[in-house]
């Protein structure tokens, strides 16, 4: 059975009852042929997301991991294909800091490695080429380039997304082989 995590982030400032955690602990524990979904609840931290998604691959071996995070602006649903190099925002994080540590000569974009277009398609979402400026777009671009597994990122708008569609997407992903 493959395992997926699913991640959303927390409160932070603005938004205390954030839709993407709802959405990560909706989906805990579900199963559906083949795919049994670990679904929690990271920080809005520059740092600390990346750090607790990485112990929770090493404990669950899971096969891919799914961030989602809400766009208050936005009224769709948008996985995001790109991730742009993070770099220092006026904006901090929950932590006080404004940017996670970047390797020099990093590359200045980094694409998301899960299937986009098919996890776009099945959630009826459209697709983004902008994490944004935030902790959003950090975690995505150090997740693609630290994880060895398939990594993607949704934006949600405030009113969140259909737990159920996202569920057949993740099967459709990675459920019983690859949901073929």
């Amino acid at each position: 059975m493959n395992t997926v995590i699913v991640a959303g982030f927390g409160a932070f400032e603005g938004v205390i009852d954030n839709p993407s955690a709802a959405i990560a602990d909706a989906l805990d524990g579900c199963v559906m042929g083949g795919l049994a979904v670990f679904g929690r609840e990271m920080p809005v931290s520059y740092q600390r997301s990346i750090d607790v998604c990485r112990l929770w691959l090493a404990s669950t071996q899971a096969v891919a991991i799914v961030g989602i995070g809400v766009a208050m602006s936005r009224d769709q649903v948008t996985v995001e294909r790109t991730a742009r190099l993070p770099k220092a925002a006026e904006r901090m994080d929950v932590d006080g800091q404004v940017c996670a540590k970047v390797e020099p000569d990093s590359p200045l974009a980094l694409r998301a490695t899960m299937d986009v277009d098919r996890m776009a398609d099945v959630l009826g979402a459209v697709i983004g080429d902008d994490a944004g400026d935030y902790v959003c777009n950090s975690w995505l671009y150090h997740a693609v380039h630290q994880f060895d597994v398939d990594v993607g990122f949704i934006h949600v708008p405030p009113n969140g997304l259909d737990t159920g569609k996202l569920l057949r997407a993740l099967f459709e992903l990675w459920g019983d082989d690859g949901g073929k």
